[in-house]
């Protein structure tokens, strides 16, 4: 296996695409109820705990973009090669691609949920799942300049529904936020500590960082990408703080979307009809995106096809439709996914960072000798 990792010119995409892929990736199915369990640790103050939050996930992908630039042109496959050898490298690489197929079906049965709960509570999970499954080999198949366009328009789509909090605003209670930090220190972190499954996404820098054309840019608009999603989360949770009474908001699963159910039209009853079909448009990047990284993952690792791969892929995810299907199952996923979350995005990249930097220091001592 080559540690760098060299993609033919027209597979190249310019460094300020990050700022619509980075950010988008990490919009996913948090942010359609992460107010309850966040309020639940640290109250009124939770928009703290976001914050705080937002601010990790910024040192977090500097340290990834700087462990980045010590290689030429690699990605976190080639670094495990590099750092590991070849099986534990392997190994290492292996647990990704397991963390981003888990992210996949994370996000797949957590949207179809909120499908099931919102508008169709009969449709059935194997016809959904399908549906997913289909625009994400279409967009797998067509490569990663391909699943970069879709996030522009995922993007367009997270702008426009980003538009109807405004009924929200109107009925805000801005009272609500006071007074300011009643809840204790150890309760913001634990706040926080609930952010890792909402934030995270941006790891996916790891994979793309051989396919941006002026890599030294790479880190100003990576951390553009971070701040527009820190800042839509922290409008989120603010609004909803403001919104929902300290009695309802542990109570609302579904806090985002219940903000929706004040829009009325004359046409139009029920207005999360149209938003939970666009918020596929916004979810089904992070698929393709997620998906993307495995296949490209077992062709680098282990020299298999792509396109075997994906089948594979596919078939199991479909397969998974008949397994979960309860909120039960569903919940418990989305609990270990940020527990494994957490080591991904906040533990992982420093101590790759100072691997790396040290692996780095002791090979220069060795050639000034």
């Amino acid at each position: 296996m080559e540690i760098s990792d060299k993609p033919r010119k027209g597979l190249l995409f310019q460094a300020f695409l990050l700022v619509f892929v980075i950010s988008k990736a990490q919009l996913g199915v948090g942010v359609l109820g992460f107010q309850r369990v966040i309020f639940k640790s640290s109250g009124h103050d939770a928009w703290i705990s976001v914050i705080l939050a937002g601010l990790l996930t910024h040192l977090s992908i500097w340290l990834m973009i700087r462990t980045l630039a010590h290689y030429d042109s690699a990605d976190l496959f080639g670094i495990h090669y590099a750092l590991f050898g070849k099986w534990v490298g392997r190994l290492l690489s292996l647990a990704f691609m397991t963390y981003f197929a888990f992210y996949v079906l994370t996000i797949s049965h957590t949207y179809i949920e909120t499908v099931q709960s919102w508008i169709f509570s009969d449709f059935p999970t194997w016809l959904l799942m399908l549906l997913l499954i289909m625009l994400i080999a279409y967009g797998v198949t067509g490569g990663i300049r391909v699943i970069i366009g879709v996030c522009l328009f995922g993007f367009a789509g997270w702008i426009v529904t980003t538009l109807f909090f405004y009924a929200a605003v109107q009925h805000a209670h801005w009272s609500f936020l006071l007074p300011i930090m009643e809840a204790t220190p150890s309760q913001v972190l634990e706040g926080a500590s609930k952010m890792p499954l909402t934030v995270a996404g941006f790891e996916i820098i790891f994979f793309l960082y051989p396919f941006i054309r002026d890599p030294q840019n790479t880190n100003r608009y990576a951390q553009i990408g971070v701040l527009l999603s820190n800042l839509f989360y922290l409008f989120v949770m603010t609004i909803s703080i403001v919104y929902y009474s300290q009695n309802q908001m542990p109570k609302t699963i579904w806090a985002t979307f219940s903000f929706l159910k004040i829009i009325r039209f004359p046409f139009l009853e029920r207005f999360e009809y149209i938003a939970i079909p666009i918020w596929m448009l916004i979810l089904v990047c992070n698929l393709m995106l997620f998906t993307w990284v495995i296949l490209r993952g077992m062709k680098r690792v282990f020299q298999i096809n792509q396109k075997r791969s994906l089948a594979v892929f596919c078939v199991l995810l479909f397969a998974s439709s008949f397994l979960f299907h309860k909120h039960g199952q569903v919940y418990k996923m989305n609990s270990l996914m940020n527990s494994v979350s957490t080591y991904v995005i906040l533990y992982y990249p420093p101590l790759l960072f100072l691997l790396v930097k040290t692996v780095h220091a002791i090979k220069k001592r060795a050639l000034l000798r």
